[in-house]
């Protein structure tokens, strides 16, 4: 997921002048997408911004950006460990970081944005690949979990479950498949409860859009909470030609009392 939204990150900033490099030292924008889902995690996000200090010490005019799931869950206390960063923007922030960027440039003030909505924003497009030999790209079709399971940080910086349109997931596929694209993984904290809470069509339904795309050759998918888990999906393995044979199923533990303890029904 994180991969999905770096591309996106990129993608917003483009119209800004913006291009990726190999290298930070020749960065004039560095942003940090980060992950909280292990405490290490966490601790290598720190780790990594204190490497990068010197940069900033060196080039004032250097901006430091800390986006992602660390960013959602530490907010202000970002830039108490690292007065040195000037951006700390949310999961739901994503599409407003162009004018965050934006402003930084033209104030030089440092920016907290991690305001969370209830609905996922649209951007223009699907991120297309960069060179011809990309053949596999992942596309978000929800985000959030509304589970709670006992020792996850997700509901709490990826926000409660929402999801995306068909036709704009349906959109976003085409263009990638128009773009040399063969093979899509979807992605999702609980992709088997897709559109439930909106009263969209179900997750096989949207399997059964996409899997009619010309030139889609492959579907994949991640993950999925074994209690959504329907008769109705695990058959269209037999009937979509283009749903590949794998499913990542976290059942966690074969103990009542341990399932009860992590909230895992």
């Amino acid at each position: 997921m994180n991969v999905y939204d770096s591309d996106k990150i990129a993608q917003g900033l483009d119209p800004l002048g913006y291009r990726l490099t190999d290298s930070p030292d020749k960065a004039d924008l560095i942003i940090v997408n980060t992950c909280a889902i292990r405490e290490k995690a966490v601790q290598k996000v720190f780790s990594y911004l204190g490497r990068v200090a010197g940069l900033k010490q060196a080039r004032p005019n250097l901006i430091i950006g800390v986006g992602g799931c660390v960013a959602q869950q530490e907010g202000e206390r970002v830039l108490k460990r690292a007065p040195y960063v000037d951006l700390v923007f949310g999961t739901h922030a994503i599409g407003r970081l162009p004018s965050l960027v934006d402003r930084i440039e033209k104030k030089r003030q440092r920016v907290v944005d991690v305001e969370m909505g209830t609905r996922i924003e649209e951007s223009d497009g699907a991120v297309v690949p960069r060179g011809e030999t990309e053949v596999s790209r992942f596309v978000t079709i929800m985000h959030g979990c509304d589970n709670y399971c006992t020792y996850c940080v997700v509901p709490y910086v990826r926000g409660r479950e929402s999801s995306r349109w068909p036709d704009h997931i349906l959109a976003e596929i085409q263009d990638l498949v128009d773009n040399g694209v063969r093979e899509v993984t979807l992605l999702g904290q609980n992709v088997n409860s897709y559109g439930q809470k909106e009263g969209l069509p179900d997750f096989t339904a949207l399997l059964e859009k996409i899997n009619d795309i010309d030139g889609l050759k492959r579907i994949r998918f991640t993950t999925s909470h074994p209690k959504d888990l329907s008769g109705n999906l695990i058959g269209a393995f037999g009937r979509l030609d283009k749903l590949c044979h794998h499913i990542h199923l976290p059942v966690q533990s074969g103990a009542d009392t341990i399932l009860k303890r992590m909230n895992r029904n």
